[in-house]
């Protein structure tokens, strides 16, 4: 859950750069270590998830993230697509990992069941 909400965070800061590239002056760098970082929070949060679907999910966005922020390293990228593409990988990491850290059926079923016994 801790790293749920790590991912989270980590995600809402890359939306943040995607929105504001110029307000803390890292570049690309900090691209690379925002997609390691998703990408290595969310097999951290895989152990305890209940469903794997939204660390894998936040997997697949860090290694988009990861390969275009070296292909902007590498060629010209437009800037479009690296709006839309930071952009979207920031918010898709940040709700999935919300919502792995908030649901828990399993939880919600044992309290439900005490309720009415």
């Amino acid at each position: 859950m801790i790293a749920d909400l790590l991912n989270m965070l980590v995600g809402l800061w890359l939306a943040h750069s995607a929105i504001f590239p110029n307000a803390l002056g890292l570049g690309d760098p900090a691209l690379l270590a925002g997609a390691a970082l998703t990408i290595g929070l969310a097999l951290w949060a895989r152990q305890s998830d209940t469903s794997t679907w939204q660390s894998t999910t936040a997997v697949v966005a860090g290694m988009s993230l990861a390969i275009l922020a070296l292909a902007h390293q590498i060629i010209h990228v437009s800037s479009v697509l690296m709006f839309w593409g930071v952009l979207s990988v920031g918010l898709i990491s940040a709700i999935v990992s919300l919502w792995a850290a908030l649901y828990r059926p399993d939880q919600l079923a044992n309290r439900a069941d005490e309720v009415i016994e």
